[in-house]
């Protein structure tokens, strides 16, 4: 009897049922726990859909359980101690892309084969991962990114390894670099005979087109031996028709008359062309000489006389008036008067500048007041425009504000 079951995530669920034989993780699981499928002997088909989410594969998991083909966990990121351990039917392991892995996890899977995929994040394979595995043959992966492999990992692998580096307690590191050539010998005997068998299917395919174009060939000559064997049976056919009948004098007759006249239709033709051709020449010689055409572009008309250079008479009068002047030969005339310079300027150039006005008054004020007696007397009063002036300068800082009136201040005095 037999069953499949719908795994949703207890421990010890199926421990020990001989009657399952097919088990799928439900969708949205995240995680297979302690001894879920332990000792199922009869299990041999584990699927995961395509949406699963496990994540993790607990201890003992699937121990002793009866599994052929392990597939589709690329999304497991831990396997646990022993998950898989005493699967004595185990054949294949594709697909790990795991992170963190239990020891003892494939131990005593006696029928796997080769080892295949193993993860490219994991840089250590754990202790026993691979003990007595006696059915291992090959290494079908990379192992240039593990730099270390736990104790015993393939202590028994007796098909796989040397006796020295099969044995209990053999030095990991000696075990891995072995491991690592093998690796690489078999990638590369995988590469070779790749390109062998690709260079094995272009020489057939070569030797096949050859065939058929040799083929060809055969039929091409045999077509052409054929038509040669009509074109001479046909021309002896027509030679003894010729030799059977008598000539007929008069079909050659026929065909000289024939010829006689056609060469004399296209002699008549070629005159009737080349008088038309000189009637049409005859027409534009007339056209053009009833034309006027202007004397620049006559080809009869005589050329125009070049004109005076304007430029040479203009200098040559010149020349004659300067001669008429009688100016001795060394004569130069004398550059232009320098302009007077500005009498004020110069006065105000010359004199020192002022000191800088130390005002009297006390406040601002009266140095305003000071300033408008120095410029229109004492007895004129300050209009009422200085009183603005004075409200905006008081708005400024007292410093600037008396900076403004001792520039005024010097200014005047200038």
């Amino acid at each position: 009897m037999s069953k499949a079951v719908v795994y949703m995530g207890s421990s010890h669920e199926y421990q020990g049922d001989e009657e399952v034989t097919h088990v799928t993780i439900a969708d949205g699981l995240v995680e297979i726990r302690y001894a879920a499928f332990r000792r199922c002997k009869g299990l041999n088909n584990l699927s995961f859909l395509k949406g699963s989410a496990v994540t993790t594969v607990g201890d003992s998991a699937f121990q002793l359980s009866g599994i052929i083909t392990l597939q589709g966990m690329e999304r497991v990121r831990k396997i646990g101690w022993s998950a898989f351990r005493y699967c004595v039917n185990l054949r294949t392991i594709e697909g790990l892309s795991c992170e963190e892995m239990g020891d003892w996890c494939f131990a005593f899977c006696t029928l796997l084969n080769s080892m295949k995929g193993w993860p490219a994040s994991m840089t250590v394979i754990p202790a026993s991962t691979f003990r007595d595995c006696t059915g291992m043959t090959t290494v079908d992966c990379d192992l240039a990114h593990v730099t270390s492999i736990g104790l015993n990992a393939f202590w028994g692998c007796t098909s796989l390894l040397p006796p020295s580096l099969s044995k209990k307690d053999a030095d990991p590191a000696a075990v891995l670099t072995y491991l690592k050539e093998m690796a690489s010998n078999e990638r590369e005997a995988a590469h070779n005979a790749a390109l062998a068998a690709e260079q094995d299917a272009e020489r057939a395919a070569q030797a096949a087109e050859d065939s058929l174009l040799a083929e060809l060939d055969a039929e091409d000559a045999a077509k052409k031996a054929g038509k040669k064997k009509k074109k001479k049976k046909k021309a002896s056919g027509k030679k003894g028709a010729q030799q059977a009948e008598p000539a007929d004098w008069r079909s050659d007759f026929q065909r000289y008359v024939q010829s006689d006249t056609m060469r004399a239709v296209d002699q008549r033709k070629r005159q009737r062309n080349l008088e038309e051709a000189a009637r049409i020449m005859a027409a534009h010689e007339q056209k053009i000489a009833a034309l006027r055409l202007p004397p620049s572009l006559d080809p009869t008309s005589p050329a125009p006389p070049a004109p005076p250079d304007a430029l040479a008479e203009t200098m040559e009068d010149i020349e004659a008036q300067i001669a008429a002047l009688g100016l001795p030969p060394d004569f130069s005339p004398a550059p232009p008067p320098a302009a007077a310079p500005d009498a004020f300027l110069e006065s105000l150039l010359a004199s020192p500048p002022p000191a800088p006005h130390q005002s009297r008054g006390a406040s601002l004020k009266e140095s305003v007041a000071e300033l408008h007696s120095s410029v229109f007397g004492a007895a004129e009063p300050l209009p009422p425009p200085d009183n603005y002036l004075l409200a905006l300068l008081e708005k400024l800082p007292p410093d600037k504000a008396r900076e403004i009136v001792e520039f005024a201040h010097s200014v005047v005095q200038r």
